[in-house]
């Protein structure tokens, strides 16, 4: 007697389509691959290829040919970025142009006696007589220092560097007024004037030394003329004078 045989399982009539989705993936990987195969940047093709060529045909030994930022640019974290632009925003000015600037706007007083404009590393410094500024001990400007000033603010107003002032005295100040506090209220009055001619406040310093930094003798008028100076030191480095703030736990905790 013959066997039976069985019916095969009943097969899902559309189970073709999950080879066929299989197969239309892997065409579609292929081309995006062979794509990104065939785009090539030809800037940064031909300087890798030029310095190659150099590598093997030239005597350079250097490990480096070629710069690496050029091609591969790094990519500095968010909170990098706002301050790389904020530093190249706050670029100074070369400072020959500045130093040239101050020489031709300062040329008539400078021709003076003890008026001084100095080339430091990182500073300018042009030195003025205290007794053109001020009468004796008074911390009230003259007529003729507030014409100096003003002509000072024009040329301070070409620029943005910040500008620390130092006053010097000498040893005569009153003995019920420190002479610290004599050179320190000169200093503000400088400053105050500075600022009524539209100098911003945040680019200036006042910085009092009184009669402690001598760079003459005090036992004669004329040394102590010489020590009696102001130094106006314009700063070469930067456009803004950074200010940072620390927050400590007893701020946290201060009372309104």
């Amino acid at each position: 007697m013959p066997r039976r045989h069985q019916r095969p399982e009943s097969v899902h009539p559309y189970r073709w389509m999950v080879s066929y989705a299989d197969f239309m993936t892997l065409l579609f990987a292929f081309f995006v691959v062979m794509y990104a195969i065939s785009s090539v940047n030809n800037q940064k093709f031909q300087k890798i290829s030029h310095s190659l060529v150099g590598v093997f045909e030239s005597s350079n030994k250097s490990l480096l040919p070629f710069q690496i930022d050029a091609i591969f640019p790094t990519l500095a974290p968010a909170s990098d970025v706002t301050l790389a632009s904020t530093l190249d925003a706050d670029k100074p000015e070369p400072p020959g142009d500045l130093l040239e600037m101050l020489q031709s706007s300062l040329r008539p007083l400078l021709e003076k006696e003890r008026f001084n404009l100095q080339d430091q590393e990182n500073w300018l410094q042009l030195e003025v007589p205290l007794d053109a500024l001020f009468e004796g001990q008074q911390t009230q400007l003259s007529f003729e220092g507030e014409q100096l000033l003003n002509k000072l603010a024009v040329t301070f107003g070409q620029f943005e560097n910040p500008i620390n002032i130092e006053v010097f005295g000498d040893n005569q100040a009153s003995k019920k007024e420190s002479p610290w506090l004599l050179s320190a209220n000169q200093g503000a009055a400088i400053v105050q004037f500075l600022a009524s001619e539209d100098i911003e406040t945040p680019r200036l310093a006042v910085v009092a030394y009184g009669p402690f930094q001598p760079i003459a003798t005090n036992d004669d008028e004329e040394g102590r003329s010489i020590n009696r100076r102001v130094l106006f030191l314009i700063d070469r480095r930067t456009l803004k004078r950074e200010r940072i703030k620390t927050v400590t736990k007893q701020h946290l905790s201060a009372k309104p």
